[in-house]
């Protein structure tokens, strides 16, 4: 009985069709901020992933997919796709697995805004079925 990872699926389908539909280029390449699972990069419109990702299954791609997602919408809900993110003022507490993520070099040097936009998309990853909603309803 292995998992199906069906709903999973289905977010990672769902997500991919809204963001076209939203204006969003997806690649599957190293992000430009090393250490980076993905990046959002409003300027070219473009969502990168890197491309080992996917091979950790469709539960990490749909997580990494999702985060990248509500800063997509960050940046509808600041003035347009090309805007620098803005929160959402969804909550953010970021379950006490991934607490430490933001202390990893990756985020050690960030600006508390950019802080506060990681904080806002970690604590949120896991509802997959958000990220869809949000780019539907900002973007």
């Amino acid at each position: 009985n292995p998992p199906s990872f069906g709903a999973e699926r289905l977010a990672i389908g769902e997500l991919m069709t809204v963001l076209a539909a939203a204006g969003v280029r997806l690649e599957l390449t190293k992000p430009r901020k090393p250490g980076a699972a993905g990046e959002w990069d409003p300027s070219s419109r473009t969502l990168r992933i890197q491309p080992r990702v996917v091979g950790k299954g469709s539960l990490e791609f749909a997580r990494v997919l999702n985060h990248e997602a509500i800063h997509v919408a960050q940046s509808c809900r600041n003035r347009g796709l090309r805007s620098s993110p803005r929160p959402l003022g969804l909550p953010a507490q970021v379950p006490g697995h991934l607490a430490g993520v933001l202390e990893e070099p990756i985020y050690r040097t960030a600006s508390e805004r950019v802080r506060q936009l990681e904080r806002e998309a970690y604590a949120n990853q896991t509802r997959l079925n958000l990220g869809a909603q949000l780019v539907r309803r900002y973007c």
